[in-house]
């Protein structure tokens, strides 16, 4: 696929994804308003009430609502696998550095945004799991990599994040969706193919492409912002990208780490 032929591609992601979350113009119900933790007042007087068991859009409230907290409970083990696999080679083979420190920005950011937007948090809150698993990672990263990373950049990223973190959270409301549409470009820069894979779990990846799906499903559904739909969108579409290099390159991979194996027991 050319440079041009995947500029169109993520071109009419976006395009689609924004045109869908433009068309939803309901209000949305807060957590607040909700009875049972996932289904609105109104639904529910149609469901138990009235016996409306084919309500169409009480059906889709309820299985966003549910999608949503599935996702965060998902979201708790989302990169274990990765997390394991590291600890188990002591070896970080295949795994960027700029690829983690732009996925804890990526997550950073979304979690600031959604809270300076007062989303509910049954519609974000994997942000935040996912961050604190992404540190891990770094802390992994910067253990096992090799060359080692030094103090001074290791303490130079740590100031970059706190500054950057405190510059989010006051931004004025009419920049804030410069929060969310940042890591549109993060997303695609820290998912870049490098010709292996490495130390990438497929599990992990699946579990992002899944939940990206999802996650599309319940933004349009509970909250209809544009900018997020359209960054879950490219999120499909990069995932599912990771997924097949996996596939495609596993042979390539297993020599690489075969090779890094040997040259650590040399």
């Amino acid at each position: 696929m050319t440079r041009m032929t995947k500029g169109v591609y993520v071109t009419l992601v976006l395009t689609t994804a924004l045109l869908a979350a433009a068309a939803l113009t309901k209000k949305k119900t807060t957590d607040d308003e909700l009875i049972l933790g996932f289904i609105t007042p109104d639904c529910f007087d149609a469901f138990v009430t009235h016996y409306e068991f084919a309500n169409v859009e009480c059906i889709k409230a309820v299985v966003s609502k549910a999608l949503s907290y599935a996702i965060i409970t998902g979201s708790l083990i989302l990169k274990l696998p990765q997390i394991l696999k590291i600890l188990a080679a002591k070896d970080v083979t295949g795994l960027t550095p700029s690829a983690f420190y732009m996925e804890v920005v990526l997550y950073l950011s979304s979690t600031i945004y959604n809270l300076l937007r007062g989303y509910p948090i049954s519609t974000w809150g994997e942000n935040l799991v996912i961050l604190a698993q992404n540190i891990v990672l770094v802390l992994l990263l910067w253990t096992f990599y090799k060359p080692t990373i030094s103090m001074t950049t290791r303490f130079g990223l740590v100031s970059v994040f706190a500054v950057m973190a405190a510059g989010m959270v006051l931004i004025s409301d009419e920049f804030q969706w410069l929060l969310a549409s940042a890591g549109i470009p993060v997303s695609i820069i820290a998912r870049i193919p490098q010709g292996h894979t490495g130390q990438l779990a497929i599990i992990t990846l699946v579990l992002n492409l899944a939940g990206s799906f999802a996650r599309l499903f319940t933004t349009m559904q509970e909250t209809g912002d544009p900018v997020q739909v359209a960054g879950f969108g490219v999120a499909i579409l990069l995932n599912g990208t990771l997924v097949l290099q996996v596939l495609v390159l596993w042979g390539a991979t297993n020599k690489v780490l075969a090779q890094a194996s040997t040259k650590k027991a040399q």
